[in-house]
């Protein structure tokens, strides 16, 4: 058997994947100044209880420094329900001066509250996604992928649910601070 010698050039193989997005991404804007007068929104999609219950016991906390908080309960995603969500979404991100989004404790609750806050963001408010130990690097991504890799992400205690109330509180008075300090704000 002979060898054959081929004049052909060399063969080039692309890959069929797409560059990854630039480090640079949207701005991460912070409140600079007091809670006092300004109205907070807080998200949560009425799945978990744990999240319901930080909610209740910030919406007192926000009383307290002065500033007005305004709970959206977010719904489905996807048909009738999807764009309803959508636009309670768009009209919550509207009213509020910064705010909150959560509770990212399984995927899909992860990527909608990336979303619902990066709709604030979009809109030049202070915004922050709380999601637990277990689902940050989704969160990251997440933000990453929709163009706001300087969201604020609030990492909380994993898992969240099916502890007693009273742990529930002494988490939401211990993160509450934080939650301040992510948005850029004074109590």
């Amino acid at each position: 058997m002979g060898t054959t010698t081929s004049l052909r050039p060399p063969l080039r193989v692309r890959l069929p994947v797409a560059r990854p997005p630039a480090d640079v991404g949207a701005p991460s804007f912070t409140v600079d100044g007091p809670l006092r007068g300004r109205t907070v929104g807080l998200r949560h999609e009425g799945s978990w209880r744990s999240w319901m219950l930080i909610v209740d016991e910030w919406q007192r906390y926000l009383r307290d420094d002065g500033a007005r908080p305004h709970v959206l309960r977010a719904e489905g995603r996807v048909g009738g329900e999807g764009e309803r969500t959508r636009k309670n979404v768009a009209a919550w991100a509207e009213r509020v001066d910064c705010g909150v989004s959560g509770l990212g404790t399984c995927g899909s609750c992860t990527s909608n509250s990336v979303t619902d806050a990066v709709a604030l963001e979009r809109l030049r408010r202070p915004a922050v996604v709380a999601v637990c130990q277990e689902f940050e690097t989704h969160a990251r991504t997440m933000a990453s992928f929709l163009g706001h890799p300087s969201l604020k992400i609030l990492v909380l205690p994993y898992p969240l649910e099916g502890r007693p109330a009273d742990d529930l509180r002494d988490i939401a008075a211990e993160y509450y601070p934080k939650f301040v300090e992510l948005l850029g704000a004074t109590r």
